[in-house]
């Protein structure tokens, strides 16, 4: 049998087994791969493809999966038709239709449909800002992921193994793609690898959201007056067209709690942000402040600020 032919009869087998039809190629280019749509077919393209003799479909060498707009692309993907799973060996790459999510692994083991299975060695990138890696992956019903030993940062990891300026370590992660929210098991805020505080419990949104009540990403602030110290912002939405957050800063120096006010109308929009602390720079003083801006379309070319 021709290399032509087994790819035929490899189309045929994916064709039977997948939810939807199946299209083969072998080498073809990656910009006349076809683009997968959601109710379009489920596409398989590798370099090499054939039938093991206990009927298991191999797909050696640049392979891509795509179904219902994820794209996984592997160095060699196995499908077993009486489990209906498909064994997968890295570096593998995930990526959502809307591009989201990325998820980078060692290797995989997942249903047909790439919505169930479990992931070693993943590591999530969600928007290109925040990534978690972690030893083992669970993906559930393509919405639920669970992560566990996990490591959290929106900072570059470094190859040399140092630390990240800061990172939160838990137990067990679950990401809620539908709700878009993180919750964190037994998490550790660290700062170069040291533990700062503890939470039992911790849920944040995830960065693809963009309104929800929550903590938002800390950040390290130093200034030459206060130190060092961490900001953890806490963000409230207060209906469609308002909202507040609430800025925490600590510092061996300060503790200050910032704030900031928002609300937009039909014809313009108001905001209004300050502080109060109490810091070392006049010791037993309470200080603060409060600036508000706001701007109006008033009509007639006529604009108020």
């Amino acid at each position: 049998m021709t290399a032509r032919q087994i790819g035929i009869c490899g189309a045929a087998l994916l064709a039977s087994t997948l939810t939807a039809p199946a299209l083969l190629a072998q080498g073809a280019p990656a910009a006349e791969q076809p683009q997968a749509t959601q109710s379009g077919p489920a596409l398989l393209v590798a370099d090499q493809v054939y039938l093991t003799p206990d009927r298991k479909l191999v797909a050696e060498g640049n392979v891509e999966v795509l179904h219902q707009g994820t794209r996984l692309s592997a160095a060699r993907v196995e499908y077993d038709e009486t489990t209906e799973r498909l064994a997968i060996s890295g570096p593998i790459r995930i990526d959502q239709g809307d591009g989201r999510i990325i998820v980078l692994a060692d290797s995989a083991e997942l249903d047909r449909d790439l919505r169930t299975g479990l992931i070693e060695g993943a590591r999530l990138v969600f928007s290109q800002q925040i990534q978690m890696s972690s030893l083992r992956l669970n993906r559930l019903e393509g919405r639920y992921t669970q992560l566990f030993k996990t490591t959290v940062t929106s900072c570059d990891v470094c190859g040399d193994g140092r630390p990240p300026l800061w990172q939160i370590r838990a137990r067990k992660v679950v990401h809620d793609d539908v709700e878009r929210q993180i919750y964190f098991e037994d998490a550790q805020f660290r700062i170069r690898d040291v533990p700062v505080f503890y939470l039992p419990r911790l849920r944040v949104p995830d960065p693809t959201l963009k309104r929800a009540d929550g903590f938002l990403l800390p950040s390290i602030r130093t200034t030459t007056e206060l130190g060092t110290g961490i900001r953890v912002p806490y963000f409230i939405t207060l209906g469609d067209h308002r909202d507040l957050t609430l800025e925490p800063y600590l510092s061996p120096q300060t503790r200050t709690l910032g704030y900031r006010y928002r609300q937009a109308f039909v014809q313009g929009r108001i905001s209004f942000d300050g502080a109060i602390t109490d810091d070392d720079i006049l010791p037993g003083k309470i200080r603060g402040y409060l600036f508000g801006e706001g701007a109006f379309n008033l009509g007639n070319d006529w604009a108020l600020t």
